[in-house]
């Protein structure tokens, strides 16, 4: 079915698809709470009436999801504030970059594929970083790569997917960033252009199509028995499970 979302994005000038995962209805009859879990870009380039205002909205743990040489070149800015608590993750550690992939279904360049090779082995990082999100002091957890895109898509997923929220939700979710994060996706392509790839695969690696995300839950339900079984096989165990669904909902 068709899923039309509003979100609850931050509309900070100067970065690109900042959103809460607040505001879906779960199977249990609950609503995942705003202001609890946001998903986002790397925040270059923040203001500084910005930077306070995350803050002012009880961010107190920061997740970042990217390789140490991502960071190196663009560090998030509240990494070093001393009100919150700065991770690092790696979480597609041992996979190519974004930019060198040649993932193909059919002759046809199929981003899924990618995230499906995360989902089985890259398991560790998905529960650590998972795991980190269940056990966070008090207050707002915020976690993010470098678009806010792959990595950061495929952690709201199995948060949302925890929680009880419908999968055509968790797609359409998953799509919004087609929308708000428009503008990092143009500077974005640019850059991957440069570096070889065509116009018409740039734009397929860049895409956020709700279906590709059906295709990870697919994979999840006929690879695990579903997203709760393979939370549970990475070591997300009933009670970081529930730890999770109280964080959130």
């Amino acid at each position: 079915m068709t899923v039309t979302l509003t979100t609850q994005a931050l509309p900070y000038p100067g970065v690109h698809n900042i959103r809460c995962l607040g505001g879906y209805e779960t199977d249990q009859g609950g609503t995942t709470r705003a202001d609890a879990i946001w998903r986002g870009c790397a925040l270059t380039g923040i203001a500084p009436d910005d930077h306070e205002d995350l803050l002012a909205r009880g961010l107190s743990t920061i997740i970042d999801l990217r390789r140490s040489d991502e960071i190196a070149h663009a560090p998030n800015p509240l990494a070093d504030d001393p009100r919150v608590l700065y991770v690092n993750i790696p979480l597609f550690d041992g996979l190519d970059p974004i930019d060198r992939m040649a993932e193909e279904t059919g002759g046809q360049f199929d981003f899924g594929v990618r995230y499906r090779l995360a989902l089985d082995t890259c398991q560790e990082n998905m529960a650590a970083v998972l795991r980190t999100i269940a056990q966070a002091a008090p207050g707002g957890v915020y976690f993010h790569c470098t678009a806010g895109k792959d990595r950061t898509g495929l952690i709201a997923m199995l948060l949302l997917a925890n929680a009880g929220v419908h999968r055509d939700v968790i797609a359409a979710e998953y799509g919004l960033t087609a929308r708000l994060g428009a503008s990092l996706m143009d500077q974005l392509r640019a850059i991957i252009i440069d570096r070889g790839q065509t116009p018409e695969r740039t734009a397929q690696i860049l895409a956020s199509e709700p279906r590709t995300m059906l295709g990870v839950l697919d994979h999840l339900d006929a690879t695990y028995g579903g997203p709760i079984a393979y939370l549970d096989q990475i070591g997300i165990d009933a009670a970081l499970r529930a730890q999770l669904v109280a964080r959130l909902v």
